[in-house]
């Protein structure tokens, strides 16, 4: 085994930035290492709670309601439009402004011997490049578009010259290794040109007993309705997408932790209602998902073989959108298009289409065959120095 070194991982207060890194982490302190995590509330509890040793850094997850009234037009954005202006003002600038200031004290005084950081946190590159640390960049979906990083840079190239440093092309991401957790038929074709360690996203192929609630679901299909934990905050289109679906499939439907699933009000038979259920547990008896396209669920729903609708909300979800319709996993409805017919006629065709449930099914496989974080953590040891 490798020298025992101190592994910091570094990641916004996001769910779908954190839990990409938890398999590794756990593999780290498998492996023998010490790990740390270093985020914003809630997250910096949350890796306290899984046993690890974690560090306040960088603003909280409330910290939107600071900026967005600063920036009224991002909600009306689409697309890259959307997601340059998250990497360049959001990612790049504010929030790497005192998440750098954290991370620099933090390692300063851990002293890791790693870093590994999500995409989404330009800190890590900053910071870990000024302080001589290799570190590591860890995707959540689809490789980003170097042109989307060539913007970022450009937003962060002041806060590299304050520090002394030659500002770095892609706001120094790729520069060591790249960590790839997006099947190949999903993947952005620019990934030929990096060193890249491939990592399974999740469990796939893992299933474990069907959940006594399921048992007495009236439908013969099941479909599993989702906005995730961030962009769940239109709850018409929760109804809207209920009202579509509801007598004709069981309907799994998880709200988000912010939401209150009795909002709703009393459903008929079939339907289910929760503020949140860890999506593994059901996943695998469910005939087709209607989603807003995040990474976690996308990737989710297609380690179990299971066909997509995507509504894109928000962030890198038209994107994600875009590469499930392209390659046949699934459709997607964007938000000038969503209506009651339009989610019944779709989610009709993944159900009555094989060819839909056929290609969720390759990439699946493609999931299954991907190295596990135990595996990845081998390659990505060997940049300890």
């Amino acid at each position: 085994m490798e020298r025992s070194a101190r592994i910091l991982f570094s990641c916004r207060p996001l769910s779908g930035h954190f839990d990409p890194l938890v398999p590794l982490a756990e593999a780290a302190r498998d492996a023998g290492h010490t790990v740390g995590f270093a985020s914003g509330t809630p997250i910096v509890q949350r890796a306290r709670d899984a046993g690890f040793v974690a560090f306040e850094a960088g603003p909280p997850d409330t910290f939107r309601a600071d900026w967005a009234p600063r920036f009224p037009h991002f909600t009306a954005l689409v697309g890259d439009a959307q997601r340059e202006f998250f990497f360049t003002e959001i990612f790049s600038n504010l929030e790497l402004v005192p998440r750098a200031a954290d991370l620099e004290s933090i390692m300063s005084q851990w002293q890791p011997h790693l870093v590994i950081h999500e995409m989404a946190e330009l800190a890590a590159p900053l910071i870990s490049t000024s302080l001589g640390v290799p570190y590591v960049d860890v995707g959540y979906g689809a490789l980003i578009d170097r042109a989307l990083l060539r913007a970022a840079a450009a937003a962060a190239a002041p806060h590299w010259r304050a520090r002394g440093l030659e500002p770095h092309p892609l706001a120094g991401v790729f520069r060591h290794l790249y960590v790839d957790p997006c099947p190949p038929t999903l993947q952005n074709p620019e990934i030929a040109d990096l060193v890249v360690q491939q990592l399974r996203p999740t469990v796939a192929g893992h299933v474990g007993q069907r959940p006594s609630w399921m048992v007495a679901l009236p439908h013969n299909q099941t479909v599993y309705l989702t906005l995730g934990t961030i962009w769940n905050t239109d709850l018409d289109l929760f109804r809207l997408a209920i009202d579509a679906l509801a007598g004709s499939v069981n309907l799994i439907v998880t709200v988000g932790r912010q939401n209150d699933a009795a909002l709703f009000g009393p459903q008929q038979a079939g339907v289910v209602i929760r503020s949140y259920i860890p999506q593994d547990e059901f996943l695998p008896w469910c005939d087709a998902a209607v989603v807003h396209g995040g990474s976690g669920t996308v990737l989710g729903a297609l380690a179990h073989g299971v066909p997509l609708l995507v509504m894109p909300q928000g962030a890198d979800q038209w994107n994600n959108a875009e590469r499930v319709t392209a390659a046949g996993a699934g459709v997607r409805l964007l938000r000038e298009e969503i209506s009651i017919d339009a989610i019944r006629r779709a989610v009709a065709g993944l159900l009555n289409e094989p060819a839909y449930r056929r290609t969720s099914t390759a990439i699946q496989e493609e999931i299954r065959v991907m190295p596990s974080a135990a595996e990845a953590m081998i390659r990505i040891a060997a940049l300890i120095r």
